[in-house]
């Protein structure tokens, strides 16, 4: 990128020294932590050295922020599950890729389990954005994958969709989203972004072994 030049001086009261991204970052991983009663606009403007005013400036209320965050950090994974989505594998081959990719995306981006934990105790307008924006359509897609693999008997019989959600998207990820947990009871080994792919293979592994028939 080209270096621009910028008159001298102080930079503009509202200049954004952040790039959006790491806002957005920055934003879902406070959220995930206080909860969304436990944020304030200004304290994020605070935690990321910009203006007093530019996230209100910028997104106009709190509910604002939240989505726009929540948009950046679940779009990715969204991107991400499609991107590993080859639906001219074999059925099983599409499962360990669902799998796998889902416990990586968990392993780097630990809020999007902590910001769930939050909304998901109670009903309410934030879970249904999550949900109807984000959850509900790539869960069709993966009953569908799972009706599949039923139908040609290469999964057990009679195990509901629900216990199969649950089990890889708490069971991969728990472990990283309790990160003080984690190392208090065991080891923080499995936790270094160098592990992360090793732990996904081995949890992949383990889940697929339990689902065979």
């Amino acid at each position: 990128m080209a270096k621009s030049t910028r008159p001298r001086g102080r930079p503009p009261k509202d200049a954004d020294p952040a790039p959006m991204e790491d806002v957005l970052q920055a934003a879902l991983h406070s959220f995930a932590v206080h909860g969304f009663n436990g944020v304030s606009v200004r304290t994020l403007n605070r935690e990321l050295g910009v203006s007093h005013n530019l996230l209100h400036q910028r997104y106009g209320s709190k509910e604002a922020v939240w989505r726009a965050a929540v948009d950046w950090g679940f779009g990715h994974l969204v991107a991400r599950m499609l991107a590993a989505d080859d639906e001219s594998a074999p059925p099983l081959e599409r499962l360990r890729a669902l799998i796998r990719t889902f416990v990586h995306v968990a392993a780097e981006h630990p809020e999007l389990l902590r910001l769930m934990n939050n909304e998901s105790g109670e009903p309410g307008e934030r879970l249904d954005y999550i949900s109807e924006r984000f959850i509900e359509p790539q869960l069709v897609r993966f009953q569908r994958l799972w009706d599949e693999l039923a139908e040609r008997r290469e999964v057990k019989d009679g195990v509901p969709l629900e216990v199969i959600y649950f089990m890889i998207t708490s069971g991969g990820g728990t472990m990283f989203a309790n990160r003080a947990l984690t190392e208090r009871l065991f080891t923080g080994e499995p936790l270094e972004p160098e592990r992360y792919t090793e732990y996904a293979d081995r949890f992949t592994d383990l889940i697929m072994d339990a689902l065979r028939p």
